[in-house]
């Protein structure tokens, strides 16, 4: 082991400045509160909003302004982009609720026609359908006729194809004269199980004794007139990689990250989020409470929400927006901080049985001396990797390393400046332990 870990450090005086480290750790509470407090709270982010995450890279280097303007003409004018890395690689950005763009409108039918299609002991038609949906794929085309007394349904011979798109249906039509004219509703389902709206053709039958064919007349449905319009079936986030691709047509695109998340996912992850801290720090004060004292889980607890405030105070003061890798950074910052104090404290419970005559300040100075060490080379390690993290780990995990420097940084100094000494004044003034 290197040789500076051996040095033995000056002892400090941590409880004899406690009043100074309160008031350091009230403005830095302040300060971050007063931030949040003027800019409406802290931001969210997509995962609490709701909202479009596209990261993209181009083979040439491109204007910031253009990226704009694609977007722009996609119809995300609200989008936040910035630029990271290289001068070819952008980070988009939109908020909004894209659930209320859900499809909840059917496929309409747009083409259709008819041919022979004779089969063994009945005479019949095949009718062949194109459906047309703008956000969902066609699962299937449907037929109906008044053939007989009532409404029957007749069913598709054939599923939707989807890569031809075309239904195929087999109309019966052997109880039926030449000249005969036939009435058809035809309707589509997509998979987002909505029905679209009905279609009236009318078929003239032309059939011999052995075969069947017929021809669509001309008092068919004006609304379908024959068309090749095919099913364009885009996302938000399809839809504006299509509409960077058509602006940058020779320049090649690659999407490196895509993230959608609904309405209905974010406020469902806010809920979880509140209820995972507070049970955690539930769970934390019920673990130190019967380990050492309950004084010590009260002050641990404390100490805790000292540092996720400050830490959420950086967040604020730094314009970054609340996501799930904050949230999971400031669970592990939680694990983090209770570990150190838990430390202080086991030492602390080891000195009041040695150190029977001394004062529980003493006691306390000294057990804060004792793992003082060791505290620093932990934080300093775990600071180095978070470092590297946040220098060259990317934009995605950018968040969650900085969020852990701020919070461990923070976390060190609560440890051993804010839970120890409150545990003193609180023993100072409610006493609890006899010297011997």
């Amino acid at each position: 082991m290197m040789s500076f870990l051996k040095i033995k450090l000056p002892e400090f005086p941590f409880t004899k400045n406690r009043k100074y480290t309160y008031t350091i750790s009230i403005i830095m509470i302040l300060i971050g509160l007063t931030s949040m407090l003027f800019k409406g709270g802290l931001k969210s982010g997509i995962d609490f909003t709701g909202g479009i995450v596209l990261q993209v890279h181009f083979e040439n280097p491109v204007h910031i302004d253009q990226i704009r303007s694609a977007v722009k003409t996609a119809g995300y004018g609200n989008a936040m982009i910035q630029r990271y890395g290289t001068s070819n690689d952008f980070l988009i950005k939109i908020q909004g609720d894209y659930e209320k763009d859900k499809d909840t409108l059917g496929p309409s039918i747009t083409e259709y026609a008819t041919y022979p299609n004779p089969t063994a002991g009945e005479q019949s038609v095949a009718l062949r359908l194109r459906a047309k949906d703008d956000k969902s794929a066609i699962k299937n085309i449907f037929l109906r006729s008044e053939l007989y007394s009532g409404v029957q349904e007749v069913s598709a011979v054939d599923k939707y194809d989807m890569l031809d798109e075309y239904g195929t249906m087999s109309v019966s039509v052997e109880h039926f004269s030449k000249d005969t004219m036939i009435d058809l509703y035809v309707f589509a389902t997509d998979y987002s199980e909505n029905v679209g709206p009905e279609k009236l053709i009318k078929i003239q039958v032309t059939h011999d004794k052995k075969t069947a064919s017929a021809v669509v007349s001309e008092w068919a449905d004006s609304s379908m007139a024959k068309t090749t319009a095919k099913a364009v079936i885009f996302s938000p986030s399809e839809k504006l990689v299509e509409s960077l691709k058509e602006s940058f047509k020779d320049n090649t695109l690659r999407v490196d990250r895509e993230e959608v998340v609904g309405a209905a996912m974010s406020k469902e992850l806010q809920l979880k989020s509140f209820w995972v801290v507070l049970l955690g720090m539930l769970a934390i004060l019920i673990f130190v409470w019967f380990r050492f004292t309950f004084r010590f889980g009260v002050t641990s607890v404390l100490a805790l929400f000292h540092d996720v405030i400050i830490t959420l105070g950086l967040l604020s003061l730094t314009g970054r927006e609340m996501s799930i890798q904050i949230i999971a950074a400031l669970l592990t910052l939680i694990g983090y901080s209770i570990n150190d104090s838990i430390i202080v404290s086991d030492r602390i419970r080891e000195n009041v049985k040695l150190m029977r005559k001394d004062s529980y300040d003493q006691i306390i100075n000294k057990s804060l001396n004792q793992v003082l060490t060791r505290t620093i080379i932990t934080s300093l390690t775990t600071l180095f990797v978070l470092v590297c993290l946040f220098l060259f780990g990317g934009s995605v995990i950018n968040d969650f390393a900085f969020t852990l420097i701020a919070g461990i940084i923070v976390g060190t100094y609560s440890s051993d400046f804010v839970v120890a000494p409150l545990v003193l004044d609180w023993e100072l003034k409610y006493p609890t332990r006899k010297r011997g």
